[in-house]
């Protein structure tokens, strides 16, 4: 069975517009889409700037005929989902640890045994996700961009305009729906009108940073996990130790 690429590689989705100029891409045959799921060699390709695109199987039986996927499995266990416009953000729950050959030129044995002599951890991924409905000459079918990057990687990304074959590309307006605008009232901001994430997201009011979006992640996550402020109130101060209570005394004799 043939590897399957990626979609795309080594770019970053900065908008909801960018993604539908890939699916346009793959409408149009100037990109490959996913036609089954990853296998274990595949899985353990993914790296930051991987972005595939997937249709979800639509009915019994499709999938061995390359007419969809049932779900996305990558083999990466993922923490809760976090919104952010159309998109949904997922980080990588453990440290990953890719396993690397690497000679041992010593007379001393190696202090790792028998086992690999070298431990390379990579940084942990985010998956972003993104879903349309999509008008085809087989129907109505829904369609999925998944793209993987690290924060430490996602500025130095290429972006849709560093493909020649989608570069300029135009995407006939209302082609790909939002499905999460789908089940629920429209947005007031078109997603065909781009906004950034990054270095690049500074001067724009309707642009944001993806590492201050993961920064308040965390700083949400350490809320949830604080004791209730009313439980903090009620806490008696902690007792100074003699030296310090006895030296502070000294400053207001009256109090002694």
């Amino acid at each position: 069975m043939p590897i399957q690429r990626p979609t795309c590689e080594g770019i970053r989705v900065r908008s909801p517009h960018d993604a539908h100029v890939i699916f346009h891409g793959v409408a149009t045959r100037r990109l490959p889409m996913i036609t089954r799921r990853l296998d274990t060699e595949e899985r353990r390709a993914i790296t930051s700037g991987c972005v595939f695109v997937w249709e979800e199987r639509g009915g019994p039986n499709t999938e061995p005929m390359g007419l969809g996927i049932e779900r996305w499995t990558d083999s990466i266990r993922w923490g809760p989902s976090r919104v952010r416009e159309e998109f949904l953000f997922y980080h990588e729950k453990d440290d990953p640890a890719l396993e690397i050959d690497v000679s041992y030129d010593s007379d001393v044995p190696s202090p790792l045994g028998s086992g690999p002599t070298h431990v390379l951890v990579r940084e942990n991924l985010i998956k972003q996700t993104y879903s349309v409905f999509v008008e085809t000459s087989s129907g109505r079918r829904k369609w999925h961009l998944i793209a993987y990057f690290t924060q430490n990687t996602v500025d130095y990304l290429g972006t849709v305009d560093d493909i020649p074959c989608l570069a300029g590309l135009q995407v006939p307006p209302g082609t790909y729906r939002s499905a999460r605008s789908a089940k629920g009232p429209g947005r007031t901001r078109s997603t065909d009108q781009p906004y950034l994430y990054g270095s690049s997201a500074v001067n724009s009011r309707q642009t944001y940073n993806v590492a201050d979006f993961i920064s308040n992640m965390s700083a949400r996550h350490m809320q949830e996990i604080l004791a209730p402020l009313e439980y903090l109130e009620n806490i008696p101060p902690p007792r100074r130790h003699p030296v310090d209570e006895k030296a502070l005394m000294s400053f207001v004799p009256a109090l002694s």
